[in-house]
């Protein structure tokens, strides 16, 4: 009799090496298309929509204009926090109300929307206050940063 533990254990057949190393040059071409994609596209950051001119005008301004235009239209960050929280309890009784009455969500809604429309008017002429305030030479590089601004987005629309 043989002992058992002297054999030696069989060979992997050829093609079985064969098909692990197609398998593992095909995942590897996968993995480095996805890679490729995402570098060429930009990855998630730029899949999103590009951003409507209004707001390109409102952040090419330079940080402190901007911090100014929103304290001035929409008060001290705790003040709108405030607000914020105040609104959301308000919608969250409405929708939980038994039984349920649409009207106050509706008189909320139109609340909402008077206060947006209100708010982009007035950003709008504080902007173009802010704009007519401004040098020749900080409104030409204000214009070279929303310039440089709308053709990246512009590139990306293209796309």
């Amino acid at each position: 009799m043989t002992d058992m533990t002297d054999r030696k254990p069989p060979r992997m057949r050829m093609w079985i090496r064969v098909a692990l190393g197609v398998s593992l040059a095909l995942n590897l071409a996968v993995a480095g298309m996805a890679v490729g994609a995402a570098i060429r596209f930009g990855g998630p950051d730029k899949a999103r929509a590009p951003l409507p001119l209004g707001a390109m005008l409102y952040r090419e301004l330079p940080r402190e204009d901007r911090r100014a235009l929103r304290d001035e239209r929409l008060g001290p960050r705790d003040e709108r926090a405030e607000r914020h929280r105040a609104e959301a309890a308000e919608l969250d009784a409405a929708l939980r109300a038994v039984p349920f009455d649409p009207a106050p969500i509706e008189v909320f809604l139109a609340a909402q929307s008077r206060q947006r429309n209100d708010l982009e008017q007035a950003l709008r002429t504080a902007w173009l206050t802010r704009v007519a305030g401004m040098s020749d030479g900080e409104r030409a590089a204000y214009a070279d940063r929303l310039a440089e601004a709308m053709a990246r987005h512009s590139h990306h629309r293209d796309r």
